[in-house]
């Protein structure tokens, strides 16, 4: 009798441990199990932002998602991407948070975002749902972490010097339990041309703008 209670009581724990548990190695597309929806909170919530931004996607035929929370940076300074998880109500519930959409082209002018990635995230391609074109990150690595109180969970990146100027589509994303919810929010990541750049930019065009005067003048002269 003893034996078979210590059976059960190990199988209570053992689906316990399962519906507590997150699972963000398992692939990218964590709303692929967890339909669960957004448990009606705001989750999770991009802070910490520059302002908002709505591209124009014209050209490089992006998706238009409207106005959006933007970060800005220039090429060869870092940044800090953060997003906070408030659960409420919902204690002791586990969760997981992903960043992705990092490789995706810049909605203006299709430039391909360079970074030096945050050390303490988790670089994922999926265990189950694999897809090693389409990287991301997550806190934590294979397990979830028990919500006791909001938290604010930060991605901090270097932009590589090379990265060209444009709005980046990243996205935040938390799935966990209770009733396999799933919530994210897209943002921009805006990177700007160095004062340099646009010193020398405006030297250009102050440099064209006399030749065509000078040129104008020129060709008046001439009549």
């Amino acid at each position: 009798m003893n034996t078979r209670w210590c059976m059960v009581a190990l199988m209570i724990a053992a689906l316990g441990g399962t519906v507590a548990s997150a699972r963000p190695s398992n692939g990218r597309n964590c709303s692929t199990c967890h339909t669960g929806g957004s448990l009606g909170l705001d989750i999770p919530e991009v802070v910490g932002f520059d302002g908002y931004a709505d591209p124009d996607e014209t050209l490089t035929g992006a998706t238009n998602r409207g106005l959006l929370k933007v970060f800005t940076v220039m090429p060869g300074q870092s940044i800090d991407l953060s997003a906070r998880v408030d659960l409420g109500t919902f204690l002791n519930n586990a969760f997981a948070i992903e960043l992705k959409r990092m490789e995706t082209i810049g909605v203006e002018h299709g430039g391909s975002l360079g970074f030096t990635a945050d050390a303490d995230w988790n670089l994922q391609i999926g265990v189950e749902n694999v897809d090693p074109t389409r990287p991301y990150y997550t806190l934590p690595d294979v397990d979830g972490i028990f919500f006791t109180a909001p938290t604010t969970f930060t991605f901090s990146m270097l932009v590589d010097p090379a990265t060209p100027p444009d709005y980046y589509d990243l996205e935040f994303a938390v799935a966990g339990q209770p009733g396999e919810f799933y919530g994210d929010e897209h943002f921009y990541l805006r990177v700007i041309p160095e004062p340099a750049t646009i010193a020398l930019l405006a030297t250009g065009l102050v440099a064209i703008g006399v030749r065509s005067r000078t040129g104008s003048r020129n060709a008046r002269a001439g009549q």
